[in-house]
C-alpha cells in the first residue's frame, strides 16, 4: 500500500507542479509490459542462476570463482520440479520532462520485475498488493550548444549501450554524447557496485569511451574502450575436485580489467551483415591469503568473436548465418584466466540457454552472458525470417552450441551442450500491441548431461506465448 501512495503522490506532484506551464515543460510518458505464459520440462532453465552482471568468472588452485551464480552447474536440474507451467507479468513507465528550448530532460523509469502469478511473497497470489517496484532509470540530460549541435551530458542513473557482448544493462555515472553527420561518439565515468556502510566509496570504477561511423554509403565500423578498476571483491570458491559442491575458499580480490573492441556492420541492400571483435585484458590480485597454498595472481587473457552473415532474398524473406566464439579457461592450475566475462549484457544466442525469447524478456534464462561460468561458448546457426504479411512474421534458427573449452565433472570432460531448434511468430494485434508465441527444443549432447546435478538430463522443451504491449 506504502508503494502506491508513493507512486500515485509522485504523478499528482507531478501534473499538479507543470500544471499552466505546458509551454514549457513538455512532457512524455512511455511503457512496455509483457504477460505471458509457459511451459518447461526443466524448471532450473527458468532461474536466471547465471547473471553476468553479478558474476566474475575465474579458476585458480583448482577452484572455480562462483561469487554472485545462484546455480553452480546444475543448470538443467530433474531434481527440482521437474517441470512447470507457470504465468508472468512484468512492467516498466518512463517519464520524460524535456524544456521547451530542448536543452534539458529529466528521466524517470519505474519497474515491476517479473514476478510469478501466485507468487505470494512478491503479493502477486490472493489480494495482491505488493511492494515490488524498482528504479530503472533517474537521470538528467543536458545540451551543451556550446560544445557544438547534438553535444549531450548525462548525470544519473542511465543505460550504457557500449556493446552487446559486453556492456548495455543500466549504471549510475556521467557521461558525453556527441554526433554529427558522419559519426556518433561517447565518454563517461561510471561508478559500480559499492559497499557505502561507512560513506560513498571509491573501489569499482568504469571509464568508457565509443566511436562510430560510417566509413562507406554502405558500411559502419566502430571502436570502443574500457578501463575497469575493480576492488574490495569477494570469492565464493568451489573445488573441481569436490564437483562444485563444497565451498573451498574465502578471500578478496582485487581486479584491473580493460576491453578493447571493433565493430562492423554492412548492408547494401541484399547481403548484409556485422561482426565483433574483442579482447578482454587486466590482471587479478588475490589479498587475505590465509588458505595454503597461496595463489599466484592471474592475468586475464580473453577474446570474443562474432560475425553474422545474410542475404535478403526480397521484402519478405531473409536467411543469415551466425559463428560466435568466445574463449574459456581450461587449465584451474596455471596463472592465467583465459575465459572471456561481460560486464553486464543480455545476449541473444537462442531460447534455451540465452535471451532470445519472450519467457527471457521476462527474465526467465539461464545465462544472460554469451558463456557457461569459465568454458566460454561457440555457436554456429542458421536464421531464416519471413513476413508473411504487414500483421504476421516469423521467425526460426537451427543452432548447435559448445562450451569453447571442456566441461569436466564426474571425471568427465565434454563440451558438446547439443543442437537446438527455435521458432518465433509475432502478431502484430494493432500500433501498440503484438501477440508472440515460441518454441525451443534442445537436443542435449553430452556436454549438457554435466549441466545436472547427476545423470538424468536429456533433451530440454521451452514453449512462451504471451502480449507485448509498448508505447
Amino acid at each position: 500500500m506504502r508503494n502506491k501512495i508513493f507512486v500515485t503522490g509522485l504523478i499528482f506532484i507531478v501534473l499538479i507542479s507543470f500544471t499552466g506551464t505546458a509551454a514549457a515543460i513538455n512532457m512524455k510518458f512511455h511503457g512496455n509490459m509483457w504477460q505471458t505464459i509457459g511451459y518447461t520440462d526443466f524448471a532450473s532453465t527458468l532461474q536466471s542462476g547465471h547473471k553476468s552482471g553479478k558474476t566474475d568468472f575465474f579458476s585458480y588452485n583448482n577452484q572455480l570463482n562462483l561469487e554472485g551464480d545462484k546455480k553452480g552447474y546444475d543448470f538443467l536440474d530433474k531434481r527440482e520440479n521437474i517441470s512447470t507451467f507457470f504465468g508472468l507479468t512484468k512492467a516498466r513507465l518512463r517519464f520524460e520532462a524535456t524544456t521547451d528550448d530542448g536543452l534539458a530532460k529529466f528521466v524517470y523509469g519505474l519497474e515491476v520485475g517479473t514476478i510469478n502469478w501466485g507468487d505470494n511473497d512478491k503479493k502477486f497470489g490472493l489480494s495482491g498488493d505488493g511492494v515490488n517496484q524498482e528504479t530503472r532509470f533517474v537521470y538528467l540530460q543536458l545540451a551543451i550548444p556550446k560544445l557544438g549541435d547534438n553535444q549531450l551530458i548525462r548525470a544519473g542513473l542511465q543505460p550504457t549501450k557500449i556493446n552487446h557482448w559486453v556492456w548495455t544493462e543500466t549504471a549510475a555515472g556521467l557521461t558525453w554524447h556527441g554526433k554529427n553527420d558522419k559519426a556518433k561518439w561517447m565518454a563517461g565515468w561510471y561508478r559500480g557496485d559499492e559497499d557505502l556502510a561507512n560513506g560513498n566509496g571509491d573501489n569499482d570504477n568504469y571509464y568508457v569511451a565509443k566511436i562510430e561511423g560510417n566509413i562507406l554509403s554502405d558500411l559502419t565500423l566502430g571502436f570502443f574502450a574500457v578501463w575497469a578498476d575493480l576492488g574490495n571483491n569477494e570469492i565464493e570458491a568451489y573445488s573441481w575436485e569436490s564437483d562444485l559442491s563444497t565451498k573451498t575458499d574465502e578471500r578478496d580480490y582485487d581486479a584491473q580489467y580493460y576491453y578493447l573492441g571493433t565493430t562492423g556492420n554492412f548492408d547494401n541492400g541484399n547481403f548484409f551483415g556485422n561482426s565483433d571483435f574483442i579482447y578482454q585484458g587486466g590482471d587479478i590480485e588475490f589479498k587475505n591469503n590465509t588458505v595454503l597454498p597461496s595463489p599466484r595472481d592471474l592475468d586475464r587473457e580473453a577474446w570474443l568473436g562474432n560475425l553474422t552473415l545474410g542475404y535478403k532474398f526480397n521484402n519478405k524473406f531473409k536467411l543469415y548465418s551466425n559463428i560466435l566464439y568466445v574463449s574459456g579457461d581450461d587449465d584451474p592450475n596455471d596463472d592465467k584466466a583465459e575465459n572471456f566475462d561481460s560486464i553486464d549484457v543480455d545476449v541473444k544466442v537462442g531460447i534455451i540457454f540465452f535471451k532470445d525469447s519472450l519467457l527471457a524478456s521476462c527474465d526467465r534464462y539461464i545465462s544472460d552472458a554469451p558463456y557457461l561460468q569459465d568454458k566460454g561458448l561457440i555457436n554456429y546457426a542458421l536464421t531464416g525470417e519471413y513476413k508473411i504479411d504487414q500483421k504476421h512474421h516469423i521467425r526460426g534458427a537451427v543452432r548447435y552450441l559448445q562450451t569453447a573449452k571442456d566441461l569436466e565433472r564426474r571425471n568427465e570432460k565434454e563440451n558438446d551442450l547439443g543442437t537446438e531448434f527455435d521458432i518465433w511468430y509475432t502478431y502484430k494485434y494493432n500500433k501498440y500491441v503484438k501477440v508472440k508465441a515460441e518454441c525451443g527444443y534442445l537436443l542435449a549432447g553430452n556436454g549438457a548431461d554435466l549441466l545436472t546435478a547427476s545423470d538424468d538430463g536429456g533433451d530440454v522443451i521451452k514453449i512462451g506465448a504471451g502480449v507485448q504491449f509498448k508505447f
